[in-house]
């Protein structure tokens, strides 16, 4: 066989289109792995055929092409790969833009690498078999994409969106074509200082795995800058908690004393003649009375501030709040914890129920027991299912920990962290978190380690 023929640049770019749709394939089930699918896995692996006969399809149209139709073939085999990325997971428009540039510069760099080791095994045996590039193919293919997906893995979190801003989008793309020009400019002109066919392969190869490192690279320190501000965000959410607590405590004594004068206004009323001056002192008593009626008492001081300040919050919102506690179990728990914990949960079942159109619905239960070794905390609050932003396929589904349900917030990147908090808490404490929706109650069950 003459080699310098199959070394041509124009021969070695014409890889077997076959080849080049499984490396674009796998590059795109890569991510159909990492990353959280739309739906169920029977209709899974229908999508995963069809998006592979696809590949193969459109590579098998663009091979019948002239050359001068590689470059927009090239951009349609993106499209696909864009096409088949959004149709399968539950993704926005913008993150899809960014997975599919990862997957992209991936499969060139597998193709590319298995035509660099093809070629060297031809240059050995000086024989170009189809039967040995096909286990060229595949052993190359099984290596690389295995590999690339257990690193890739830990930069993406398969139960939320990486909510993607057009300037990190751009700075992506950039960088995926910057590496396919570098990589692949040997085949739209030979006038360059890598166009030599010794040289041509090795470029390649290297400018290929090169961008596909800043990519991982990039989403690698986006991931921890996230990691960073989510915790500072959950940490200013315990301090706000604690903030809120100390100055409820603050107000709880001021009210106290305001009770222990309350013979004051008896006084007053009895020596007040003017019947609109008695009226306002006798509103002010029904007052002070109401917020007294509002004190809790569950044999926790901390959690006895807490619940008194959401009752009142529930009393001016029309929300029913049902307590059932044993506060002696949180003896073992510290003051932040019970803040962060119980003015989480209270604060988004008030945020929910407050939205319930139907007065009488807008209910909220709460009870601390224990079982065996464990301490449980459950809240329910009731909440009209359009305020619950979960698909119908999820309605009876249970979340643990990081698998949340979405927040119907806008800014779902700040908003959130109230759950997480409280995840953060359970496992502080030896124990885990549920959150459940079914027949149109919302429900958060804690469980923390009984363990004294």
């Amino acid at each position: 066989m003459d080699l310098q023929a199959f070394l041509d640049p124009v021969k070695l770019q014409d890889t077997p289109r076959l080849f080049t749709a499984i490396a674009e394939w796998l590059a795109v089930f890569v991510y159909f792995n990492i990353y959280k699918r739309r739906r169920h896995d029977k209709v899974y692996v229908f999508q995963c055929i069809g998006t592979l006969f696809m590949q193969v399809l459109y590579q098998f149209i663009a091979g019948l092409l002239p050359l001068e139709f590689w470059i927009p073939s090239m951009i349609g085999a993106v499209g696909l790969m864009y096409f088949s990325l959004y149709y399968v997971l539950d993704i926005k428009p913008k993150d899809c833009g960014v997975i599919t540039t990862h997957a992209f510069v991936l499969a060139e760099f597998a193709a590319s690498l298995y035509i660099q080791l093809y070629v060297w095994c031809v240059y050995f045996s000086n024989v170009d078999d189809f039967t040995e590039s096909v286990v060229v193919m595949c052993i190359v293919y099984t290596i690389t994409f295995i590999a690339y997906h257990n690193f890739e893995k830990g930069n993406f979190s398969p139960n939320r969106n990486l909510n993607i801003k057009t300037k990190e989008l751009t700075s992506v793309i950039v960088t995926g074509i910057g590496a396919f020009i570098m990589s692949n400019l040997s085949f739209v002109t030979q006038k360059t200082p890598f166009s030599a066919s010794e040289n041509m392969l090795y470029v390649r190869t290297l400018v290929d795995f090169g961008g596909m490192l800043m990519l991982m690279t990039e989403m690698g320190r986006r991931n921890e800058m996230a990691a960073k501000n989510e915790n500072d965000a959950i940490n200013q959410l315990f301090q706000k908690q604690y903030e809120q607590y100390k100055l409820a405590v603050d107000n709880s004594e001021a009210l106290r004393k305001e009770m222990h004068d309350m013979k004051h206004y008896v006084m007053a009323l009895k020596e007040e003649d003017n019947p609109a001056r008695r009226a306002e002192v006798l509103e002010d008593m029904e007052q002070a009375i109401a917020i007294q009626e509002s004190f809790m008492n569950t044999g926790n001081k901390v959690l006895d501030v807490i619940l008194t300040t959401k009752s009142l919050q529930c009393e001016k919102k029309n929300i029913t709040l049902n307590a059932m506690i044993d506060g002696d179990l949180l003896s073992g728990i510290h003051v932040k914890d019970i803040c962060s914990l119980f003015g989480n949960v209270l604060d988004n079942a008030i945020e929910a129920t407050q939205q319930v159109e139907d007065k009488d619905k807008r209910l909220i239960t709460l009870s601390v027991r224990s079982r065996n070794q464990f301490i449980i905390i459950e809240c329910e609050n009731y909440s009209d299912s359009d305020n619950v932003k979960l698909r119908k396929s999820e309605k009876r589904r249970i979340f643990k920990n990081d698998n949340l349900p979405r927040t119907t917030k806008k800014d779902n990147v700040k908003h959130g962290f109230g759950l997480k908090s409280i995840g953060q808490v359970a496992e502080k404490y030896g124990g885990a978190m549920n959150v459940s929706y079914e027949d149109g109650w919302f429900k958060v069950k804690v469980l923390l380690s009984n363990k004294k």
